[in-house]
């Protein structure tokens, strides 16, 4: 029997929680996508003046990796799940519960973010596993969200035009017709003696860049391209802007580049009987 999406809800719980499961209803996500990946590293096992022993083919010489990829809605009252993207998080784990099974010690590796008119933002994560769920099936949960219905509100979701721009800079163009954004951040883990899976993972770096397409530019960049000399921060608004309803910390400040960041990469280009589009990637290192 086919396992439906319906009974296999994602749940992103609290930032640096021992391997407890996730809270249902309040670490819930409102997930469009899911995907996970295990890998080995596997190598043949040869030896010389002998065959391959068909019941010892290969060795293992690293942990076993196990990758998740989540992307989801972004929605006022239901962004607890999202706690990892807070400044002072971003250096420990989450535990993930996909249907009933449990990924603990879950590291995020990046976190992007793509706006477009007239379409609901979304948000996607990748994390590593460096203790997932192994032996067994894959297995649902037919009690989501607690087995109460989930409060989603088309309402109170975060859509492409009703964003707004911060560009006290002028370094854009006057209407932007997309908006792409990514933070990455890298990691090292850490091994004991003895031990052949990672206990934790050091934080080494983060970075975060936005490529905005729009209507113009302010200057061409030169050698070192240009300075941002005030901030530059996108606003992730609903219902038309309003702000009665918070969507919470975790995302408020999320897209945001002060002075100091650069804009490093630009381009334009022009068809007859459109007007010129043109983009410009500017970045930052955070850590």
């Amino acid at each position: 029997m086919s396992l439906p999406y319906s009974e296999f809800p994602v749940y992103i719980g609290q930032v640096g929680v021992g391997s407890s499961a996730p809270n249902e209803v309040n670490d819930y996500v409102p997930a469009t996508q899911l995907n996970v990946s295990y890998s080995t590293s596997a190598s043949a096992r040869r030896k010389l003046g002998k065959s391959v022993d068909s019941s010892d083919q290969f060795t293992f010489d690293s942990a076993l990796s196990a990758d998740i990829s989540v992307s989801c809605l972004l929605q006022s009252g239901m962004v607890s799940g999202l706690d990892f993207l807070l400044d002072a998080n971003q250096d420990d784990f989450v535990n993930i519960k996909l249907g009933s099974g449990i990924y603990n010690q879950c590291y995020v590796k990046d976190v992007s973010l793509s706006i477009s008119p007239f379409e609901p933002v979304v948000l996607s994560a990748n994390f590593v596993s460096l203790d997932p769920a192994v032996g067994g099936g894959i297995t649902g949960d037919g009690n989501a969200y607690g087995g109460q219905e989930p409060p989603l509100d088309s309402d109170i979701i975060v859509y492409g035009h009703t964003c707004a721009v911060s560009d006290s800079a002028g370094v854009l163009g006057q209407v932007q017709s997309q908006i792409n954004f990514k933070r990455s951040y890298t990691r090292t883990p850490i091994y004991g003696l003895g031990s052949v899976n990672a206990s934790s993972m050091l934080l080494d770096g983060v970075e975060e860049e936005i490529s905005v397409s729009s209507t113009g530019l302010n200057t061409l960049i030169g050698f070192s391209g240009e300075k941002l000399t005030s901030n530059l921060q996108v606003a992730l608004n609903f219902k038309d802007g309003a702000s009665s309803v918070g969507l919470g910390t975790q995302v408020d400040d999320l897209i945001k580049f002060p002075a100091g960041a650069r804009v490093l990469t630009e381009s334009y280009s022009a068809q007859g009987g459109a007007a010129i589009q043109t983009t410009a990637t500017i970045k930052q290192v955070k850590l």
